[in-house]
């Protein structure tokens, strides 16, 4: 019975300068592998005109929710209109009447406590989502709040997640909502 195996057949001499493709052919390719490469990013870059309406989007939404953020936080409960005052213009219309509503009831019942809320810092802000007309901003905030029940003032460590939507040109908190820290 015969063998059924292939044969190889073995050559003396160089045979890798024959397996290797010629040096042009080598050029070629990682010229083209280097302008694919270079067309895609530049494919996925966004252009220079909206990067930079992007980040001006970004930093008007990042100083809108700070000036809110701010104000909110940084309150004497006696005073009810310099409260209401400093936060006008930092939230849509609807939601301007709505906080002053739940302020006023709030502020009732904190005066005879005496409650004020100080010395606000942003420990972090990130926008976690935005399109032309609204976005959703993550903040950790942390403020100083004094009562008559606390007896010395204490660190109140607060995570909101605010809404924003863009009303007459500006941007504007629109809601706002604890979540745990």
């Amino acid at each position: 019975m015969a063998d059924a195996r292939p044969t190889v057949a073995v050559t003396e001499g160089n045979s890798s300068a024959s397996a290797r493709p010629p040096r042009l052919f080598v050029a070629a390719a990682v010229l083209g592998l280097a302008l694919l490469v270079v067309g895609a990013v530049l494919f996925a870059m966004p252009s220079k005109a909206d990067s930079d309406s992007d980040s001006d989007s970004s930093v008007q939404i990042v100083s809108q929710v700070t000036d809110f953020v701010t104000q909110y936080n940084t309150y004497d409960a006696a005073d009810l209109a310099d409260y209401q005052k400093r936060l006008d213009g930092l939230m849509t219309k609807e939601f301007d009447a709505d906080n002053d509503k739940t302020t006023a009831l709030f502020f009732d019942v904190l005066k005879d406590k005496k409650q004020t809320s100080s010395d606000p810092k942003i420990k972090s802000i990130a926008i976690e989502s935005a399109d032309s007309d609204s976005a959703k901003v993550l903040v950790a905030v942390d403020a100083t709040v004094a009562n008559t029940d606390l007896g010395k003032p204490t660190l109140s460590q607060m995570r909101w997640i605010v809404s924003m939507q863009f009303e007459d040109g500006q941007w504007r908190v629109d809601a706002f909502e604890s979540v745990a820290a």
